[in-house]
């Protein structure tokens, strides 16, 4: 037992928390976004990350992985609240986790390897355009300053970089862009403009009005929660394998740990989260190994938040949509058009399906299985192998 902890948490403690602390920071305006692009106040956010994080580090099959408030599934909980209400985000959530352990009961992970390239590329490509699609709402009818700022924000992101690749550029750009909006007094909104600013903890709300017919209506969210976040963090860790080289994690562990997190999660007032492709990697690639880093980056930001907070509700809301533009631009595979030329015909046409089907409904689960199901057609129309 004793030797486990040691390997698993405290064989890589120095590089571990250096790397926990600098993603623990990276995800704040990240995950901000997100809560914003649902409607949420962006303390439901943080508080996720944090459980996602504490779960996952414990719990988790692929050590060294960030889960947190994610966009993919942000994107689907934007239509419950849109169609249910904030308040329903929570049970949305808490179902997805349930749908989650089930799903690793029933050995999803194994099903991995059948999901084709074109397909992923369609997922991540759709997600990246929904993301920026989300950013718009919330540059409608405001003043030429603010647009300004977006640009300083995104010329920031970009060419900090080019001076040091130590300091992620998404934080200088929300300290640089809060400092201008403040110092100029741009009267930019920020995120204390929304309902609550930084929340703080609180228990699951259940809906007075929750019965049967409602849960019924929210299956299919959930089931896409449940799809989106599991399929993500799968890939996420798969990612993570091959750059660890530390063996392959257990996908259906993976997948109930994931599901632990939101139950736990979609209880303490959170809302749904799943694995961060893009933190992941740094985290991995900044020398982290073991659960303590996964666990550090969650600890880091919830200290940041609570010690910080009076600063935190002064950020622009356009700090955080400059980061946004910039996550959307990332998310989307450029190569997979780039190379178009080099890519099999059907795949590409099929990859184009997905992309075309997740804009017209909106969820991602959706575009994947359309994708998934074309794709065996395809290949058991034509015989191949």
């Amino acid at each position: 037992m004793l030797e486990k902890i040691q390997k698993e948490w405290l064989s890589n403690v120095q590089k571990d928390l250096l790397s926990g602390f600098v993603v623990g920071l990276s995800v704040i305006p990240e995950t901000a976004g997100f809560a914003i692009m649902v409607g949420l106040d962006v303390g439901v956010a943080f508080y996720t990350t944090f459980y996602m994080a504490f779960v996952l580090s414990l719990f988790g099959a692929r050590k060294a992985m960030i889960s947190a408030a994610a966009g993919s599934v942000a994107l689907i909980l934007v239509g419950v609240v849109k169609n249910y209400g904030l308040e329903y985000a929570g049970v949305a959530t808490l179902m997805a986790g349930v749908l989650q352990i089930l799903l690793g009961y029933l050995k999803i992970g194994n099903l991995l390897k059948f999901i084709p390239q074109s397909v992923m590329y369609g997922f991540v490509n759709a997600l990246g355009i929904l993301l920026l699609m989300e950013q718009f709402k919330f540059l409608q009818n405001q003043n030429l300053g603010v647009f300004v700022l977006l640009f300083i924000g995104i010329l920031i992101i970009y060419l900090f970089p080019l001076i040091t690749k130590k300091i992620p550029s998404n934080l200088i750009c929300i300290l640089i862009v809060s400092a201008i909006a403040l110092i100029f007094d741009m009267h930019a909104p920020n995120l204390g403009s929304i309902e609550q600013g930084v929340s703080g903890f609180h228990f699951i709300i259940i809906p007075k009005n929750l019965d049967f017919k409602i849960m019924i209506g929210l299956l299919p969210y959930a089931l896409s929660l449940a799809l989106v976040g599991t399929i993500e963090s799968l890939l996420t860790a798969k990612t993570l394998d091959v750059i660890l080289k530390d063996g392959v994690s257990d996908k259906n562990k993976e997948t109930k740990a994931q599901g632990l997190g939101n139950i736990i999660s979609g209880l303490l007032g959170g809302m749904t989260g799943c694995a961060l492709v893009g933190q992941s990697i740094i985290n991995a690639k900044s020398g982290a190994k073991t659960r303590l880093s996964t666990f550090f980056a969650g600890f880091s930001l919830m200290v940041l938040i609570l010690v910080f907070n009076e600063y935190v509700v002064k950020i622009p809301i356009v700090a955080v949509v400059a980061v946004m533009v910039m996550i959307s631009f990332t998310t989307f595979n450029f190569q997979s058009i780039i190379n178009i030329k080099k890519i099999k015909l059907y795949d590409t046409l099929n990859m184009l399906l997905v992309v075309a089907v997740v804009l017209y409904t909106h969820n991602l689960a959706i575009g994947v299985v359309v994708g998934v199901l074309v794709n065996a057609l395809w290949i058991k129309s034509n015989g191949i192998a």
